[in-house]
């Protein structure tokens, strides 16, 4: 969840984190994916062969569930059964056309660098759980910076997912100028591609990350289209998605041993589910 306080950065020269020999961006943080009936989808992701865990109650009256993995990255399933603040608004809004997600997070360890390399943005800063994200007249809004939720009430039953879920790797989201521009800014390397098959085989860009990739869909529509959960075992998902009829495609042209949801079974979001190269 995100609640932010507007902070205009008037930090250092851009050059701060440019000759750190550690990445900025490291890989995926979470993506939330709003829902409008919690239960049914936490037991639609249990169909998908996750365990999930209980979120907590919040004063906004948002209430969540969790995917995670043992990285710190994570799906967390979010509602708001009213809107009370901009935050709430914002999810009722989603809400109201239909399920997905709104945000994308990426993970960024060192947040000060980070702010050096944004000097000039009004970036907003999350004060429950040190994120950062952007104004909401901003192009780049739907992306924010996190440093992945690992809690001390996280156990391992909660990373025990049936489908052998290891860690969420890669998201495919709607490119656009300015998010183009930060990535660069960020000493991201963005590369042209091709891309998979559900986004009509068409070429994009993959936003490379020591820890996964981005790929920057041209065309319109959803801010986050698709993820990629990274398995032990792609014959196990398939079993867990047979069993509780959960229809699947293969794409060789993507991943060779991989199987997707499509987004009426995962809430608005495409899932790819790929294992280790056979």
């Amino acid at each position: 969840m995100r609640r932010y306080l507007t902070v205009f950065l008037l930090v250092g020269l851009l050059c701060a984190a440019t000759n750190s020999r550690q990445a900025l961006i490291v890989g995926i943080d979470h993506i939330p994916v709003v829902v409008a009936d919690l239960e049914k989808a936490q037991a639609d992701y249990r169909a998908l062969g996750f365990r999930i865990k209980a979120g907590r109650p919040h004063a906004d009256g948002i209430r969540n569930a969790h995917v995670k993995f043992p990285d710190g990255s994570e799906i967390e399933l979010i509602t708001a059964p009213a809107a009370v603040d901009a935050l709430t608004a914002e999810y009722r809004a989603k809400m109201a056309g239909a399920d997905g997600p709104v945000y994308f997070g990426l993970y960024a360890p060192d947040q000060a660098a980070l702010l050096a390399q944004v000097k000039g943005l009004p970036v907003m800063a999350d004060t429950d759980h040190g994120a950062l994200d952007f104004a909401p007249e901003s192009g780049l809004h739907p992306l924010f910076f996190g440093q992945r939720n690992k809690s001390p009430t996280d156990l391992p039953e909660h990373f025990a997912h049936e489908n052998t879920a290891v860690r969420l790797s890669a998201l495919w989201v709607r490119d656009n100028r300015e998010l183009h521009a930060l990535l660069e800014r960020l000493g991201v390397a963005l590369t042209p591609t091709r891309l998979c098959g559900f986004a009509g085989g068409g070429a994009g860009t993959v936003a490379s990350l020591p820890e996964g990739n981005v790929y920057l869909v041209p065309a319109g529509g959803a801010n986050v289209i698709a993820a990629r959960v990274e398995v032990r075992n792609v014959a196990a998902v398939k079993t867990v998605l047979g069993r509780s009829g959960v229809s699947f495609e293969e794409d060789p042209s993507c991943d060779a041993n991989a199987v997707w949801v499509g987004p009426s079974r995962a809430h608005g979001i495409r899932i790819e589910f790929v294992g280790p190269k056979e």
